[in-house]
C-alpha cells in the first residue's frame, strides 16, 4: 500500500503547491513510483505548475461519476520520471459540497492507487474538507511564511487539526463522540475538558490519539533574521497542542522560483542547483527517509510506529 504525504497551510499563498510539486519530482527522480493529487476543492491549480492547461480528464470526472475508476483521470508525465498526476476538480457546486460519502468513497478509491508515495494537496484554511484531507495523510507537512499573520493562521490550522485527531479517536457512536459533536472548540483545553468530563480516562485516550501526530514544518521564504522565532514558535506548540512539529526543511526567498513559475516547470527541475532547489531536495532526502520507516519489513507488513527526527 502507498504512503500517503499531506500538506496544508493556514492561507493561501505560502507556496504548499510549489513546495509538494517539487517534491513529487523529487521523489519520482529518485525511483519512487509517485501520483501527486490535487485535493485543494475550488482552488485545483497544480496541473499549471506543470504546464498542463486542459487536462482530459480532472477530478471531478470521478466525482461526478463520469469514469468508473480513479485510474481514468490519472495523466502521466513521461517525461519527468513517470510522475503522475490526479488534476483537481475546480470550483463546481457538487465538488464544493462533497457530502461525507462522497469523501469516503475518493479516500478509499485514493488507497487503491499502484503507486509507492501519493502525495496529496491540501486547500488552504481550515474547512472540513482541508481538515479532512490532511488528517487522511500517513505523514503531514504544513508550512508556514515567516510573518506573523501567516505564523498566526498556522497556528489556527494546527489547532484545529489537533482537534479533528482528538475528536476522530472517539467511535462515532460512543457517549464521548455524541457529546463532543454538539459543541463547537476554540481550543484543544476545552475539548480535552469536556471528554474527560464526559468519561473518566477519556483525556488520557485523546493524548494517545495525539501520540503519533508530528506534522513536519516547512518554512517557506524564509530569510535572515527572519520575524519567526522557530524554536518559540515550536514550544508554543507543544505547550498548548501537546504535540511536536520536528522540522522538515526551510526553502529560502529565491528569484529562480518565480522564474519557474512563469514557466510552468518546477524549480528542481528547471535551475537544479538553485537555493530553493537544493533546498527542497534536502528535504526529499529527509522525506525519502521518513517512508522507509512504513515500508514493510520481513518479520511485519505493518509500519513502524517510529517518530521522525
Amino acid at each position: 500500500m502507498a504512503v500517503t504525504i499531506s500538506i496544508g497551510s493556514g492561507k493561501g499563498g505560502a507556496g504548499k503547491t510549489m513546495i509538494l510539486c517539487n517534491l513529487a519530482l523529487l521523489l519520482a527522480k529518485k525511483g519512487k513510483k509517485v501520483c501527486l493529487v490535487d485535493l485543494d476543492i475550488g482552488g485545483a491549480d497544480v496541473h499549471l505548475l506543470f504546464g498542463l492547461f486542459n487536462p482530459k480528464h480532472s477530478l471531478a470526472d470521478f466525482l461526478t461519476r463520469k469514469v468508473t475508476s480513479i485510474q481514468d483521470v490519472i495523466h502521466t508525465f513521461y517525461s519527468l520520471n513517470g510522475l503522475q498526476l490526479i488534476p483537481g476538480s475546480g470550483s463546481t457546486l457538487q465538488t464544493a459540497n462533497m457530502s461525507f460519502q462522497e469523501k469516503q468513497r475518493l479516500l478509499r478509491s485514493l488507497k487503491t492507487l499502484d503507486v509507492d508515495v501519493v502525495l496529496i494537496d491540501v486547500g488552504a484554511g481550515t474547512s472540513y474538507h482541508s481538515l479532512d484531507f490532511f488528517m487522511f495523510g500517513d505523514i503531514q507537512l504544513c508550512v508556514t511564511l515567516p510573518e506573523p499573520t501567516a505564523i498566526m493562521d498556522f497556528y489556527s490550522f494546527l489547532q484545529l487539526s489537533t482537534i479533528r485527531k482528538v475528536l476522530g479517536s472517539f467511535l462515532s457512536s460512543s457517549e464521548v463522540s455524541t457529546t463532543l459533536k454538539k459543541r463547537s472548540f476554540a481550543s484543544l483545553h476545552e475539548v480535552l475538558e469536556l471528554a474527560e468530563a464526559t468519561q473518566t480516562g477519556a483525556r488520557s485516550r485523546a493524548q494517545q490519539a495525539l501520540r503519533y501526530f508530528h506534522p513536519l514544518l516547512i518554512i517557506n521564504r524564509d530569510i535572515y533574521n527572519g520575524q519567526v522565532n522557530k524554536t518559540k514558535l515550536k514550544q508554543m506548540v507543544a505547550k498548548y497542542l501537546g504535540i511536536e512539529i520536528p522540522p522538515l526543511g526551510n526553502i529560502p526567498e529565491d528569484k529562480a522560483i518565480g522564474d519557474a513559475l512563469k514557466a510552468y516547470i518546477p524549480v528542481c527541475e528547471l535551475s537544479p542547483d538553485a537555493p530553493a532547489s537544493v533546498a527542497m531536495s534536502q528535504m526529499a532526502d529527509k522525506l525519502e527517509k521518513i517512508i522507509s520507516l512504513f515500508e514493510p519489513t520481513v518479520e511485519t507488513s505493518s509500519p513502524k510506529q517510529t517518530k521522525p527526527s
